[in-house]
């Protein structure tokens, strides 16, 4: 009676034993490593991060140059009071380093600045037109508020780092459009001047002639009187 009893239950166990199989778990976001999980990024993620450096490319290549400052200890208050100075055509954007970096690989112009991507900040997009006063703007804020931690850091120009110095440096060249408008002057000048200096050649030319003639009459008058004694 024991070995039929014995062949009954393994049988039953065996036909129940498929209901208690569980299928491995599935992490199709995720890899491991080490002792921890590490989240791959989604599509959402990948597609915004790519977005956000075609936007920083357009700011760069529109731009003449480009400087940072820390973004910490900027209350966001204090910084749209200050965005609210600027002109429309200078962009400023608080951006990831990897992301600056990504799309200054696009621009050449505003590689060589790898010593700034570090830690938290905003970047200024700045138009030659407004260089000066987006400068001057961020320095005055600076010494106004007496908060040197928020100095400019330096600036991407023309493939290479500036520091705070130089960038000041440059502010101070003439625009395009005052060397423009200085060419513009003296060309207007330049019909004037030469009239001018014709003018008054002529009138020394004339004076001269006048001299000339006038000590002609004078020696032609002396010998005559001198001719009229003789006799």
């Amino acid at each position: 009676m024991a070995q039929p009893l014995r062949l009954t239950i393994f049988a039953a166990c065996a036909t129940l034993m498929p209901a208690f199989h569980l299928a491995p778990a599935r992490m199709p976001t995720a890899v491991a490593r080490g002792a921890g999980i590490t989240m791959m990024p989604s599509e959402a993620t990948i597609a915004k991060k790519a977005a956000v450096v075609d936007e920083l490319v357009v700011e760069m290549e529109k731009s003449m140059l480009m400087f940072c400052v820390r973004s910490e200890g900027i209350k966001p208050n204090e910084m749209n009071a200050m965005r609210q100075k600027y002109p429309e055509d200078v962009t400023i954007r608080c951006a990831k380093n990897t992301l600056v970096k990504l799309a200054a690989e696009k621009v050449p112009k505003m590689q060589g600045g790898d010593a700034l991507l570090k830690r938290s900040n905003y970047w200024f997009f700045v138009p030659e037109e407004n260089l000066r006063e987006a400068f001057t703007l961020w320095d005055d804020y600076v010494k106004e508020t007496k908060k040197e931690e928020l100095e400019i850091l330096g600036a991407m120009f023309d493939g290479q780092l500036l520091s705070r110095d130089e960038l000041e440096a440059i502010t101070k060249l003439p625009t395009k459009q005052e060397l423009m408008g200085q060419t513009a002057g003296l060309l207007k000048a330049m019909p004037q001047k030469l009239a001018r200096l014709l003018n008054e050649a002529g009138a020394q030319r004339v004076a001269k002639v006048t001299k000339q003639a006038s000590g002609q009459k004078l020696v032609q008058a002396i010998k005559q009187v001198e001719m009229k004694m003789e006799k």
